[in-house]
């Protein structure tokens, strides 16, 4: 499924992408300027919502590389954030 995702032309992220280890607190602090993941538009994230994209976890994981973030994600993180964002989807339906 291909959508189109509205991209931040300013860094998001804030502080450092490794101080924290699980998918839901690197979503928070590499993501979270720019992203949410509530299921609802929020006018203070210009990345917009992640529950309503689509993406196989390959290419969601080559989008997130691809993210202004202040330090560069590993991929064990880039695939954990991924994980955590495909778990929500998948509750959430």
């Amino acid at each position: 499924m291909i959508v189109a995702l509205p991209l931040a032309t300013a860094a998001c992220g804030s502080g450092h992408a490794s101080a924290p280890s699980g998918g839901q607190a690197l979503f928070t602090q590499a993501c979270g300027a720019c992203h949410t993941v509530s299921g609802a538009r929020s006018p203070s994230h210009q990345g917009g919502d992640l529950l309503a994209v689509r993406l196989s976890r390959p290419v969601m994981i080559q989008f997130a590389r691809e993210m202004p973030v202040r330090r560069e994600l590993t991929a064990a993180q880039l695939e954990s954030i991924a994980d955590y964002i495909h778990g929500l989807q998948r509750r959430t339906g």
